[in-house]
């Protein structure tokens, strides 16, 4: 009878075992503020003697207990003004500047030059404490969170594995994101990007990482506003390279002419992928979609692998391809990979696909670049022979000739077999006036000032149609989910 109430019971037992594990994996281990102040060169005060702490914040909102905030200042705010609001919560402290005035105010501080500053050095002590992990550091103009998320899903496969929350990939998003892990990982995968775009930003972010294994994707004409031209983005995001050590890894895009020149020499191993075979020494060879699955064969040298994925979207197989080999790099095998990969999932708003009564949304909003707007129009246009419509939002960041690439996108956007154009603001107003110009018909284009009232227009001037697909895609600040929630009632 023992054994059989025993055996009954042990899925149950496995499963509190499991969520044991699983909650240990992530809890922050303590760091004492001695330790703290002296990986960021800081001094403390009377009331920090003997204290720790095991969360890192830059908002005092998501403070909670036993957690150290650093009161940044920024154009929008000065976090001092929040420190006084501390008080309330039982362990809390701050790191602050040196010129402070505490008053009476009873809290452990950590007195520093710079309290961002801090924060990275912090950081790059916790990058180096857990050095056994394996770290993974991506790049690029586009497809850095689709990718990071393939790659977290197909590693969680066979390890443990963190990656930095949603798009934490700047100055301030890196180093929080370090300081969020628990030590106990076996991988961890984070992007970089440039918030205040320019020469050397990545590289500061590398010099924290100091990555195991890079990934550079591409580089398109953004931030052009900042970096004047194609050749400085692409110097920019090679930047990722600088802090690879002799026994790293990176996996670069040879399709990308500049990339793959500027990318040559350095420490470290570096693998070209992409689509063409004479640039890379690991190809793409081609992409099946068929029952809404895409079947990626690959050429790793010389030799052809198949790995399916339930997803359609042509960009996506580009982001899988290269969580791929991230994974093989880390030891997974291909049979492993592919048990992964068939589970994988977009994201919402990087090309999410869901039906709507009689129409098929791509969700596109979260942002947009000339060249990735033009892959995802020739994507539909290829992928979808039934009627179809695109809400188009602004993009931005793209420098002295943005109305130009969006001229110039609404001529091609002239060639392809779409029934309606919407706009929305004021810099895709000249996607509507390229595709006119180019002979689409003035009938089919609509131009709107906000992303709720395209919604709405779309939502009456299909209302007796059938088998839609409607494309939305625009840059994270025109806010075209907002359309869609419009469209669809949300």
């Amino acid at each position: 009878m023992r054994i059989t109430r025993y055996s009954g019971s042990a899925p149950f037992i496995l499963m509190i075992l499991k969520w044991c594990v699983k909650k240990w994996e992530q809890v922050m281990p303590e760091l004492e503020i001695a330790e703290i102040a002296a990986a960021v060169s800081g001094t403390v005060n009377r009331a920090s003697r003997g204290r720790s702490f095991k969360a890192f914040q830059f908002d005092t909102r998501a403070m909670k207990a036993n957690a150290l905030f650093f009161a940044m200042r920024t154009p929008k705010a000065d976090g001092h003004d929040h420190v006084k609001d501390l008080a309330a919560i039982p362990g809390a402290g701050a790191v602050v500047r040196k010129d402070f005035s505490a008053g009476k105010l009873n809290l452990p501080l950590i007195r520093v030059d710079d309290p961002l500053q801090a924060a990275q050095k912090l950081a790059a002590h916790v990058r180096e404490k857990y050095r056994s992990l394996k770290y993974i550091g991506i790049t690029g103009s586009a497809g850095k969170t689709t990718t990071k998320e393939f790659i977290f899903q197909i590693l969680s496969q066979k390890y443990r594995c963190f990656r930095s929350p949603q798009n934490w990939n700047n100055w301030i998003g890196l180093p929080f994101s370090l300081l969020q892990m628990s030590g106990r990982e076996q991988a961890a995968v984070f992007e970089l990007a440039m918030s205040d775009p320019g020469i050397g930003e990545i590289d500061r972010l590398a010099g924290i990482l100091k990555p195991d294994v890079a990934v550079l994707l591409n580089v398109f004409p953004v931030h052009l506003e900042f970096l004047k031209s194609l050749a400085n983005a692409a110097r920019a995001k090679c930047e990722i390279l600088n802090h690879l050590a002799a026994d790293s890894c990176a996996f670069v895009n040879g399709d990308a002419p500049l990339l793959r020149r500027i990318a040559s020499g350095g420490k470290g191993l570096r693998i070209f992928f992409g689509s063409r075979a004479g640039s890379n020494q690991i190809v793409l060879k081609k992409v099946i979609r068929e029952n809404g699955c895409s079947r990626l064969h690959i050429d790793f040298f010389g030799i052809t692998e198949e790995f399916v994925a339930p997803l359609v979207n042509r960009l996506h197989a580009e982001n899988l391809f290269a969580a791929i080999l991230v994974a093989q790099r880390l030891g997974m095998k291909n049979f492993e990979i592919q048990e992964a990969v068939s589970r994988l999932q977009p994201l919402a708003g990087r090309g999410q696909i869901r039906r709507f009564g009689r129409f098929t949304i791509i969700d596109e909003t979260y942002n947009s670049n000339p060249e990735a707007l033009k892959r995802t129009l020739h994507w539909v246009d290829r992928e979808y022979k039934q009627k179809k419509a695109a809400v188009l939002g602004d993009m931005l960041e793209l420098g002295e000739k943005e109305l130009d690439f969006h001229h110039e996108l609404g001529r091609y956007f002239s060639g392809l077999h779409f029934g309606l154009l919407l706009t929305v603001g004021r810099r895709a107003e000249k996607i509507a006036a390229g595709a006119k110009k180019a002979g689409y018909p003035a009938a089919r284009i609509k131009c709107f000032a906000a992303a709720a009232e395209a919604g709405s227009y779309l939502r009456g001037a299909l209302t007796s149609q059938a088998q839609v697909v409607v494309l939305f895609k625009g840059s994270r600040g025109i806010a075209l989910e907002k359309a869609i929630a419009e469209f669809a009632h949300e």
